[in-house]
């Protein structure tokens, strides 16, 4: 009685740090009030304890939890799934991970000392209760580390991906160690090797779509190559018209000129340069569209809010704006410049990349030193912006890197994650 009383208890408030969860990281249009919050949790538990009295605890019952808890806490959020999805697998591997390590080390304690049967219950809520208990009140009060783990999970494709998988991992684990201590259900067995297939089908089917997604990247890269070389050819002939157009002029051919002109004025501003932005209004694109790029082509990928990190804005232009201009003297105008932005845990990540020359590995150690530079100093007029750089992401307590290979360049700035 004792321990069906606290399997309640104890479901209720894991589905209470579930919806908790998704309610502290979900936009603030989206939120739900504290009262629908203990409704939700109330009613997903009882769900669940009903599906565990009819089903037992067998292997196919843990599958089953997990897909109708998934549902269930979708249901108020079905705005913004992602968010639900990843809140609810942050919670879900806390739980099996206490549910794991609870019960071996019950069974542990129990089979290396002779408990009586009158004191299995406390052996019980001391391995297994107590530990989960404790786990929920230091979560629940801890929400912002949490909020920083989302983040960090949400900014990564691949993370979310792999957080994902790795619940569903988790649910064959315990349930084959149900199989293979035959505590199992003969048929649910078989249900579990069918899920497992699927599982495996899809997980095939998933990486198979990216390798062809990847294919199709590659292609259309080819095609934006070409494409940028036809433009250059429009841009040399529309040239050579123009030239043609002054000689004209000067030879007084006043007759063909305005057939000339009309033939030529639309080409007259074509750009090679291709600019891919995540967001036009965004600090980034503004800092990079301030800048003369000449013929490199940018790609900025933003994953991280930067009002997320406490950075004049002044100093953050400085900042990105130093290195954008280093790597497009680097690629001496013309290349591939891609800015990325994405959480870490605890901090920001912005990371430039450049497809220019490796810088020398002897050299490499010097570059934020004041005063270094390859270019010619006589003056000493060069060799201070990546030295500025520096002084200013310390200035914020930040951190920054650089490593360069044959292919590759990259700048990567860690900023402090602030939160309110």
């Amino acid at each position: 009685m004792y321990t069906g009383l606290f399997d309640v208890f104890n479901t209720i408030l894991q589905y209470i740090m579930i919806f908790a969860t998704i309610n502290y990281c979900i936009g603030e249009k989206y939120k739900i009030n504290k009262i629908k919050v203990a409704m939700w949790a109330i009613i997903s538990a009882l769900v669940t304890i009903l599906i565990t009295s009819i089903m037992g605890n067998y292997s196919l019952s843990i599958i089953l939890m997990h897909i109708v808890g998934l549902a269930l806490v979708i249901i108020p959020y079905n705005k913004d799934k992602l968010t639900a999805t990843i809140a609810f697998s942050i919670v879900y591997v806390i739980i099996l991970i206490l549910a794991v390590s609870g019960i071996t080390m019950w069974t542990f304690f129990t089979d290396a000392v002779s408990v009586p049967r009158e004191y299995e219950f406390i052996v019980m809520i001391t391995f297994m209760y107590l530990p989960s208990f404790i786990v929920s009140y230091l979560y629940l009060t801890n929400m912002t580390a949490v909020h920083k783990v989302y983040l960090m999970f949400k900014s990564r494709v691949s993370g979310t991906i792999t957080l994902i998988m790795g619940t569903l991992v988790l649910d064959f684990l315990m349930a084959f160690s149900l199989i293979t201590n035959d505590k199992d259900n003969p048929v649910f067995k078989e249900i579990i090797f069918i899920f497992l297939g699927i599982l495996i089908v899809a997980a095939t089917w998933y990486f198979a779509n990216i390798d062809k997604k990847a294919r199709e990247i590659h292609r259309l890269n080819i095609e934006l190559e070409n494409k940028i070389n036809e433009l250059k050819k429009i841009k040399h002939d529309y040239g050579s018209q123009i030239s043609y157009l002054y000689g004209a002029y000067l030879m007084k051919n006043y007759e063909k000129l305005g057939e000339l002109f009309k033939s030529v004025i639309e080409g007259n501003n074509i750009s090679t340069q291709v600019k891919v932005l995540s967001r036009e209004d965004s600090l980034l694109a503004q800092i990079v569209n301030s800048i003369d790029l000449m013929d490199v082509d940018v790609l900025i990928d933003e994953r991280a809010e930067l009002e997320h990190i406490k950075v004049n804005e002044l100093d953050m232009h400085r900042i990105i704006s130093n290195i954008v201009k280093n790597s497009i003297e680097a690629l001496k105008g013309k290349g591939l410049l891609m800015i990325k932005s994405f959480y870490d845990y605890n901090s920001i990540v912005i990371s430039i990349q450049n497809n220019g020359p490796e810088i020398n590995k002897n050299i490499i150690g010097k570059i934020f030193e004041q005063g270094f530079s390859t270019k010619e100093n006589k003056n000493k007029e060069n060799g201070f912006g990546l030295y500025i750089v520096k002084e200013l992401v310390n200035k914020y307590k930040g951190d920054i890197n650089v490593k360069s290979t044959k292919e590759l360049t990259e700048f990567t700035i860690k900023f402090p994650l602030h939160i309110n």
